[in-house]
C-alpha cells in the first residue's frame, strides 16, 4: 500500500547520538553537517556553442562542531581533544579518527547516520564564566574532516 504525504511527517532533530571513536558522548548540539564542491568551467576551441560546461571541482569541507554541557568528572570530550598536545609529532595533527552522528526517530531507531570521515580536533572551547549569568557551563570540540558519508 502506497503511502500519502498525510501519513508522513518530518522526523525532529532533537534526538540523536554522537560516537567520537571511544564510545558515545551526550551532546546538546552537532553543527557543520555540510560538504560543498567547487565547480570549474570548460570550452573547448572548436566548440559551436558559446557556453561554458559546468562540471563539479573539488569537493570544500568545513569544521563540525559538537558542544555539551560540563558535569563534575565528565572529561570525555578533554580527553579526545587530549591526543594533539599529547603528540609531540605536530605535523601528523594526532591519528585522525572517523566520527559517528545518528539521527534516530522517536522510538530510537535510526533514521540517517553521518560518518565523518579522518577527522582530526582542531579547537576546545570551554566557554563563558559570567558570575551574573544563571547558565550552564558549556564545551566545544571542533574538528576538521575530510568528507562526509550519509548511510
Amino acid at each position: 500500500m502506497a503511502s500519502s504525504a498525510e501519513d508522513k511527517f518530518p522526523v525532529p532533530k532533537f534526538h540523536f547520538t554522537v560516537d567520537l571513536g571511544s564510545g558515545p558522548i551526550a551532546f546538546q548540539e552537532v553543527t557543520g553537517l555540510d560538504m560543498e564542491n567547487d565547480h570549474m568551467e570548460y570550452r573547448s576551441g572548436d566548440d559551436p556553442e558559446f557556453v561554458t560546461l559546468k562540471r563539479a571541482g573539488l569537493r570544500k569541507t568545513g569544521t563540525v562542531s559538537f558542544k555539551k554541557g560540563v558535569f563534575t568528572g565528565d572529561t570525555d570530550v578533554w580527553d579526545n581533544y587530549k591526543t594533539i598536545i599529547d603528540d609531540k609529532n605536530y605535523y601528523s595533527q594526532s591519528t585522525p579518527v572517523d566520527l559517528t552522528v545518528t539521527l534516530l526517530d522517536e522510538s530510537g531507531g535510526t533514521v540517517i547516520t553521518w560518518t565523518i570521515a579522518k577527522a582530526v580536533a582542531i579547537k576546545m572551547t570551554n566557554g563563558d564564566l559570567k558570575s551574573e549569568e544563571n547558565a550552564i557551563a558549556i564545551e566545544q570540540i571542533d574538528f576538521v574532516h575530510s568528507g562526509i558519508i550519509q548511510a
